[in-house]
């Protein structure tokens, strides 16, 4: 048992593991500043070096399509929106032939400034709202449900701008506190499924601070607790970092059933079992009729076409939410079975001739689980992680990119055990004697 419920764990061969690797990823990460206008306690980044240069940030984006073959650019911080040249940035990765989204806490975001950005070729946004956010203004016991004003607002705001072409999305950070809310930003968002492209639900993690584990960043220098929660920000009481994707799920199909269902995930680096992104794609009338979720062999036909087509994999595959009743009845002849469902009611709602007319919507859930460590101190990052981005020339895992600018790489855990057997492939030790694990 879980913090929910882990007990319900569905097997992966249910889903389509999508085919994404370090030089074939459709997403690359752009850390534009680590300057940020709102305090998140969530947040993986620290203000060490300010805004960054726009000639260093052009040369990573053409790394991105040269080595990663990338399809979209996150662009991220710190707050993009208070960056000086984000419109220049944003039109330089357009013109490249690359997707840009911005990754926003939405507080800077006008009318005036997303003008600027869709005419310089903006694809998206991705605006991050949560409870636990500290915003100004923001009231003491504000909950998700105070929230949905701001989320309309901002909603309405983008689709004026845009007429419904900037795909907007919204992100939440899951904590103990809002975990009971997600069911209520779900119906919000189906309600504006016109504005809405999706939702991404973020499980809240961080470096866990137990019993037995401490941090080393050299073979000779160790580091307290104290002094890296101080210099990183992303270190938790273990008791508070212990939300699964699978708790998540298992919230979602007791409140919606099966049109919650996901099609395709990506596994951890370390736990075999863990599900590190999982997506949820399903059908809807802009009433709220759900007709039923995408397949997983529909996702794998459109990744494979799209990478036969243009070249590279897709995450976000167009800017309107919508898709044609035709299309959809046409997975039968791909065999997946899982979209019959969709396809049957579909077929007697056209019976209707009025249906013919009406536009069918898709609506997205994502659900990741950020970096674990293992008991055995081993870290279970996510595989082919799409949010890499580059330091000193190479990809690194953005959540944990501080460690590589304050310490120059990734830190290591020591485990201290009464006995070694309970690190996998070890012997006997001496008691009190530490087990290193490496968590590169």
């Amino acid at each position: 048992m879980g913090f929910y419920n882990t007990d319900n764990w569905p097997e992966k061969s249910r889903y389509y593991r999508w085919p994404w690797s370090s030089n074939d990823n459709p997403v690359g990460w752009l850390e534009i500043t680590d300057v940020c206008n709102i305090y998140c306690r969530g947040c993986y980044r620290k203000r060490i070096g300010g805004h960054r240069d726009l000639e260093v940030l052009k040369s990573e984006v053409d790394l991105f399509i040269r080595e990663r073959n990338v399809d979209t650019i996150c662009i991220a911080g710190g707050e993009p929106l208070i960056y000086p040249c984000i419109v220049e940035l944003v039109k330089y990765i357009a013109e490249k032939g690359v997707k840009p989204n911005i990754i926003t806490n939405t507080h800077a975001l006008t009318k005036e400034l997303c003008t600027q950005l869709y005419k310089a070729g903006l694809y998206g946004f991705t605006c991050h709202i949560d409870m636990i956010q500290d915003r100004p203004g923001k009231r003491p016991g504000t909950t998700e449900i105070d929230l949905m004003p701001l989320r309309q607002k901002i909603a309405d705001l983008i689709h004026e701008v845009g007429g419904g072409k900037i795909y907007c999305t919204f992100n939440s950070t899951v904590y103990h506190e809002n975990f009971k809310y997600l069911p209520d930003i779900v119906k919000w968002a189906r309600k504006n499924v016109k504005k809405v492209a999706g939702l991404d639900f973020v499980t809240y993690r961080g470096m866990p601070i137990k019993e037995g584990v401490s941090w080393s960043g050299e073979a000779v220098e160790d580091y307290s607790n104290i002094d890296i929660k101080q210099k990183l920000g992303y270190m938790e009481n273990a008791n508070l970092i212990d939300i699964t994707s699978v708790d998540i799920y298992n919230l979602l199909r007791d409140n919606f059933g099966d049109t919650c269902e996901p099609c395709a995930y990506l596994g951890g680096t370390a736990d075999v079992k863990a599900y590190k992104w999982w997506a949820i794609v399903y059908f809807m009338e802009k009433n709220g009729f759900v007709h039923g979720t995408l397949g997983p062999r529909t996702m794998e036909f459109l990744q494979i076409t799209h990478h036969w087509s243009k070249g590279k994999y897709f995450m976000y595959l167009k800017r309107r939410n919508t898709i044609s009743r035709l299309l959809l009845q046409l997975t039968f002849f791909i065999g997946d079975k899982a979209m019959k469902r969709v396809r049957r009611k579909l077929f007697w709602r056209l019976l209707n001739p009025i249906n013919w007319f009406r536009p069918v919507y898709n609506q997205s859930i994502g659900i990741n689980q950020p970096p674990d460590m293992m008991e055995n101190g081993m870290s279970d990052m996510c595989e082919s992680c799409p949010d890499a981005c580059v330091w000193q020339g190479n990809l690194v895992s953005s959540c944990r990119l501080d460690e590589y600018r304050l310490y120059g790489k990734l830190l290591t855990a020591i485990v201290h055990e009464e006995d070694r057997n309970a690190v996998p492939g070890n012997g006997k030790k001496a008691e009190g004697e530490p087990v290193v694990i490496s968590r590169s």
